[in-house]
């Protein structure tokens, strides 16, 4: 595994740092080496203030990026030319085209694409200069084009997963699910998968989707919720994504309790997030969806559910949830 941390992992560092637990305790829960941990806190954190995902992000970025020096970086008049002109409140595509048509004397032959000099403003240039200021825009952050502002989301009668009762955290009934969705290729169209873990069993269902949305996750739920006995799907727990908006109906319809994992923490779900790896095993990242039938995608699922568990004392999924099924029922 790679030392370097992602947004994501520095953020449920900052998490796991706020329980108080020992780093050797968080080193476990994370897979990562004690001492790595340490190294990441000392390097990314602001003198005595305590580590913050956000923060530690963004110095490890700003170390990255002197690393990674640009052209504006390498050549100082090139640099100061195009600082210049930013200051005249010219647009970086000006810029580009006027290097390109009419070169100042000292410049000939040298270019630079307008993307780079975004680039320039928004993470390579020294935060004083606040070049931003001279775009049209004038956004302190560049939105991408193509892009909608980003807003937050509110998931309506959202029920947090530190109110699931015990009997469910402790795996003592039958019935508890955890939900996620899988993305394997990231391209234009490309399907999802809809995945449900039922936590004492082990009991795996999947459904192909056409994309993301929030509609084809609700029909995705209601497959696995009718796919079992009557009683065999008392509660939900999901992560914070807009897929996730439509609970309510399956809550109410169904009878169903649904939790939520703390934002960025979808770890706590943990269960699910491991079947996946089981998943990886057969639809590596590359695989296109598009060409997998829904029946194919079964006998995956299948294959999973009939493969032996250490922790289920080498019983299948299927075995457990079979056993436990008919003695329920008896």
């Amino acid at each position: 595994m790679s030392n370097e941390f992602t947004l994501f992992e520095r953020e449920k560092l900052e998490w796991l740092l706020r329980t108080k637990q020992s780093l050797r305790q968080i080193a476990r829960v994370m897979h990562r080496d004690h001492s790595v941990l340490s190294r990441e806190i000392n390097r990314n954190s602001s003198g005595r203030k305590r580590y913050r995902a956000d923060l530690a992000h963004k110095m490890w970025e700003e170390r990255k990026h002197k690393r990674h020096a640009g052209k504006l970086d390498k050549d100082d008049e090139l640099r100061q030319f195009v600082e210049e002109r930013l200051l005249e409140d010219w647009s970086p595509e000006q810029i580009e085209g006027r290097l390109e048509e009419k070169s100042p004397k000292g410049l000939e032959g040298k270019n630079i694409s307008y993307e780079s000099i975004y680039y320039y403003i928004y993470e390579k240039a020294e935060k004083y200069k606040k070049l931003y200021k001279h775009l049209r825009t004038n956004r302190p952050k560049r939105i991408k084009q193509g892009k909608r502002k980003s807003r937050s989301l509110t998931i309506p009668k959202r029920k947090s997963i530190h109110d699931r009762p015990e009997i469910v955290n402790n795996k003592e009934r039958l019935g508890d699910w955890e939900s996620d969705t899988l993305e394997l290729q990231r391209k234009k169209g490309n399907p999802y998968i809809s995945v449900q873990y039922e936590r004492k069993t082990q009991l795996l269902r999947v459904h192909k989707m056409k994309d993301k949305s929030a509609e084809e996750t609700k029909e995705a739920l209601i497959k696995t919720v009718e796919s079992v006995l009557p009683g065999l799907c008392q509660s939900i727990t999901f992560d914070n994504g807009s897929e996730n908006v439509l609970h309510t109906q399956i809550k109410d319809f169904f009878e169903i309790e649904t939790y939520f994992c703390d934002p960025f923490a979808s770890w706590q779900k943990g269960g699910v997030e491991n079947v996946n790896k089981l998943l990886r095993q057969y639809l590596p990242r590359n695989t296109d969806l598009s060409d997998l039938t829904n029946e194919e995608l079964q006998q995956i699922q299948e294959k999973i559910n009939n493969r032996p568990r250490k922790s289920l004392n080498f019983l299948t999924p299927n075995e457990v949830i079979n056993e436990q099924s008919g003695a329920k029922k008896a």
